[in-house]
């Protein structure tokens, strides 16, 4: 795992997983109840704390703490938090409660293993109208699958210091929002990273071969963005989304995607699946997504200099002039793409790289069937020809646009 995955990991529990982490007591008001149960679901850990003061509907926690030891390539895993404050707690009925106000202090979150040891500091955190559900006895796969969220209108965590390997990253915050319907779980929901810093020295323990110092980078700093609809129609959803990792004065890779007809149990299978630390089984499960349709999807890239400085160095590197270099791109492109067996996309990306390379703005892969294609499709595409399925898949390459 990188530091990056490891970092979004620790970030992502921290934020999602401290507040339900109550051990079982009957004083423990039913929704922090479903919190622990939510937390248990995801993390098969059990939390404790020194003690618990409720005063109608708020509550002050203090040392809540969870732990749990290494599991074959998993790191063992403790959170400890000095105080929670949870304010404004009340019932929405059918299972569901809302917290009006979340503060946490002094989080603290390790994760050690055989090849990792990282820590993660976040002095304060907070989070506005969380909505958790309790799971019923005898749950349907939805009642699985909105038990398995958490929904928070806004939460910040404020700045975060996180040490691996004796080197340190920071991070300005990481913020979400949420708006839909608690209920049923359909809405927008976005994040963002602010603001990963990466120094100099950092930078330099994990890039060996010097690349990012000979580019005259002493440094990076990154910012990392999701955005994502869920809707739903029936017992199945629709779901769209956009991933973005920008790097200043580097440059921007955004991915984007649109499913429909994801049955509401596939989906619920996959995060319990996530929660128990496993992989998801697709094999498994295919007969379930035949019918999910794919409704197109893009990856770009957007230059901030990283193009104009890294062709020199390539250059450099095999021996040769930048001009040449530049002139060799093209015809690699086009040999390359000739075993596709689609003209029209191979003219294309010719086309669309030559135009990047003589002004480095926008590179982008688009795939927009005209009609939506089921996964249940792609078992008819004929393997040996290549350009037919290019062609339904409604793949093009665009540049500066």
């Amino acid at each position: 795992m990188t530091l990056f995955q490891k970092t979004l990991t620790v970030a992502c529990l921290s934020s999602a997983a401290i507040l339900p982490g109550l051990a079982h007591a009957d004083d423990v008001p039913a929704a922090v109840q479903a919190f622990l149960d939510n937390l248990q679901r995801q993390t098969s850990a059990k939390p404790s704390y020194d003690s618990l003061k409720v005063d109608g509907g708020n509550v002050i926690i203090t040392n809540l703490s969870l732990a749990k030891p290494a599991k074959d390539a998993e790191p063992a895993m403790s959170v400890k938090t000095a105080e929670v404050d949870l304010t404004g707690i009340t019932d929405q009925g059918n299972s569901l409660w809302q917290i009006g106000k979340a503060s946490f202090t002094n989080t603290a979150v390790e994760l050690i293993g055989k090849d990792t040891n990282l820590s993660v500091s976040i002095p304060s955190a907070s989070a506005e109208g969380w909505y958790i559900r309790a799971l019923p006895a005898a749950p349907t796969p939805k009642d699985e699958l909105l038990s398995n969220l958490t929904f928070a209108n806004k939460m910040t965590s404020g700045p975060i210091t996180i040490t691996a390997s004796g080197q340190t990253v920071k991070i300005d915050s990481i913020d979400t929002a949420w708006t839909g319907d608690p209920a049923s779980g359909i809405g927008k929901f976005s994040l963002k990273v602010n603001n990963v810093a990466v120094p100099e020295a950092t930078l330099a323990a994990f890039d060996t071969g010097n690349m990012w110092k000979q580019l005259g980078y002493n440094g990076l700093n990154f910012d990392i963005g999701t955005e994502g609809d869920l809707t739903s129609s029936g017992d199945n959803l629709a779901y769209s989304f956009k991933l973005s990792l920008g790097a200043r004065n580097v440059g921007a890779l955004s991915l984007n995607a649109a499913i429909d007809n994801l049955p509401i149990t596939a989906y619920a299978q996959m995060l319990k699946d996530q929660m128990a630390g496993k992989g998801i089984d697709f094999v498994a499960m295919s007969p379930q997504l035949q019918t999910v349709e794919i409704k197109g999807g893009s990856l770009r890239f957007d230059d901030a200099s990283i193009t104009s400085k890294m062709l020199p160095l390539v250059a450099a590197m095999q021996g040769m002039d930048e001009k040449v270099l530049l002139a060799s791109i093209p015809p690699t492109v086009q040999l390359t793409l000739v075993q596709f067996q689609n003209e029209a996309l191979t003219k294309q990306a010719v086309d669309a790289v030559s135009k990047f390379l003589a002004d480095p703005k926008s590179l982008m892969i688009s795939v927009k069937p005209t009609v939506p294609m089921k996964i249940s499709d792609f078992s008819t595409l004929d393997p040996a020809k290549p350009g037919e399925a290019i062609t339904k898949l409604g793949v093009s390459v665009s540049a500066n646009e």
